[in-house]
């Protein structure tokens, strides 16, 4: 194949095209990110071949797959559109009370319980016509945020990489949790009663990693019966309230579910490492007014939900 046009009909939206396209590896889910039908991405995608006289992106398993020469391309138009994002928006300025502004942030869905609330109401109050679209974390958030496509992550500390900034906003404690009319625990939750019942645990990212519980009973060479893994924050004190589990989980989520579901708080019988939570966003977005007021809003609500 050989290139029909020359560098002059190289547009915006085709590289922003081009993006999606090869983010998402298919053409459907392309056109939702970027608000059009398949037919107009599917126009897009036959002009950037004719463009760049190659395919970019062939039938492969589990979706498209892109050539050598779209590989080629990707790292290129990713930081152009970035630095051209970040400079259209330190350029326009950011006003709180009229900016119509959408901001993405990944976090955990415990968030939802205890943090999400008093951002909105903040927004309401004071930035009404601004809004928030959360998403759960993935691996590739960390090139999200470098793409510009997120604006900040909020939650557990992230690998240090270069071009990320973080700063921790809170930390709180661990506590337990188990139903209220639960057969074995009544008024005190001690460390020989702790192991003998079945663990549900809370794990994210999927892995068998160790964490901050293990880790804590390893150095007293004792370990605990995990019967449950769920990925999610939210479902784990349904799950507990419901079963004779018991889950340990960062204390703003099981104190604020106890005051709806029959749920029991105690103590955990060991010392534990408190919760960290940490904002991370990328350098290209330090000094951007509307992402620097997120930050801050972001660390005051997360502050005040730790307490």
């Amino acid at each position: 194949m050989h290139p029909t046009h020359d560098d002059e009909t190289l547009d915006l939206g085709l590289l922003v095209a081009l993006e999606a396209l090869i983010d998402t590896r298919n053409v459907t889910r392309a056109a939702e990110r970027l608000g059009l039908t398949q037919s107009a991405m599917s126009h897009r995608l036959k002009r950037l071949r004719a463009l760049f006289g190659d395919p970019l992106l062939v039938p492969g398993r589990g979706g498209l797959v892109p050539t050598p020469r779209a590989e080629q391309l990707v790292v290129p138009v990713r930081r152009g559109l970035s630095e051209l994002r970040s400079a259209v928006r330190t350029d326009r300025g950011f006003d709180p009370k009229t900016s119509t502004r959408t901001f993405v942030v990944v976090t955990a869905d415990f968030a939802e319980f205890s943090i999400i609330p008093r951002v909105l109401a903040h927004l309401t109050e004071h930035s009404p016509s601004t809004s928030a679209e959360l998403r759960e974390p993935w691996p590739g958030m960390t090139d999200a945020l470098e793409r510009g496509e997120v604006d900040l992550l909020v939650g557990p500390t992230t690998p240090a990489l270069p071009g990320l900034l973080r700063k921790q906003i809170a930390s709180e404690p661990l506590m337990c949790a188990v139903r209220r009319d639960h057969p074995i625990v009544r008024r005190k939750l001690d460390l020989e009663m702790y192991l003998s019942l079945r663990h549900l645990v809370i794990s994210p990212t999927g892995s068998m990693e160790v964490g901050v519980v293990d880790a804590a009973l390893n150095k007293r060479n004792l370990t605990r019966v995990i019967a449950m893994r769920i990925p999610h924050f939210i479902g784990a004190p349904f799950i507990a309230a419901a079963s004779d589990l018991i889950v340990t989980a960062p204390a703003s989520l099981l104190r604020y579910a106890a005051t709806f579901l029959p749920l029991v708080v105690y103590p955990p019988p060991l010392p534990l490492e408190r919760s960290r939570i940490t904002m991370t966003w990328h350098q290209r977005m330090h000094d951007d007014p509307g992402n620097r007021w997120l930050r801050d809003l972001s660390a005051r609500c997360t502050a005040d939900a730790a307490r």
